[in-house]
């Protein structure tokens, strides 16, 4: 553990001064992050990453959070996200957050950025299903027709995704993903536990009685 805060530590401090990234909202200090002990670790991780770099489904006070490192490319992200939706959708007290860590391809970080763009016209989420969603493999045209279809404006989504909070976010996701040991994907935190792999339905049900 010691090891893994020493690489957050040094992760995070790349990205605060050398990129001069700014946590969202609260302003959450380097220390804050590493060593606070008011909130647990992954309550922290959400409030190092902006925003606009999170997907959500659920009430923002639900006092169980899932957050889950994701890729579109991958086979039991897609297995996993019905189950994670039908969680948030039938317990209140549950919220879900999607955080982008596209390892897989390039398309992947190109699925991630038109998400995250998206999001500036409150299209992220639905963007985001879409993609997860759809039968068969997904291709450009698939995601030009998602996006034809959701009525995002494509003049807009080209304009934001040279936004630099958009690789900012994802830099960030990446950096600490990686300083806490996710090798792959889907991982995920079901509040402050830890589950590196696809968790089932049932299991996931179980870590939050």
């Amino acid at each position: 553990m010691v090891k893994q805060l020493i690489q957050l530590f040094c992760a995070i401090f790349v990205i605060f001064y050398v990129k001069q990234i700014n946590a969202y909202q609260e302003d959450i200090t380097l220390k804050e992050l590493v060593l606070g002990d008011k909130e647990e670790f992954h309550l922290r991780i959400l409030k190092a990453i902006p925003e606009n770099g999170q997907i959500t489904i659920g009430s923002s006070n639900a006092e169980n959070v899932i957050i889950e490192f994701f890729d579109y490319k991958c086979g039991f992200c897609i297995k996993m996200h019905p189950e994670l939706l039908d969680i948030a959708e039938k317990r209140d007290d549950t919220i879900v957050v999607f955080l982008q860590l596209p390892i897989l391809s390039e398309f992947s970080a190109k699925l991630s950025r038109l998400v995250l763009a998206a999001g500036y016209q409150n299209k992220g989420f639905e963007l985001h299903n879409a993609i997860l969603t759809q039968k068969g493999s997904i291709t450009e045209e698939k995601v030009a027709k998602i996006i034809e279809d959701l009525e995002i404006d494509t003049n807009k989504i080209k304009e934001d995704l040279n936004r630099t909070e958009i690789e900012d976010s994802l830099h960030l996701t990446s950096f600490i993903a990686q300083a806490i040991g996710v090798r792959g994907t889907p991982a995920v935190f079901i509040n402050n536990e830890f589950n590196p792999g696809y968790v089932p339905k049932d299991i996931v049900e179980k870590l939050l009685e």
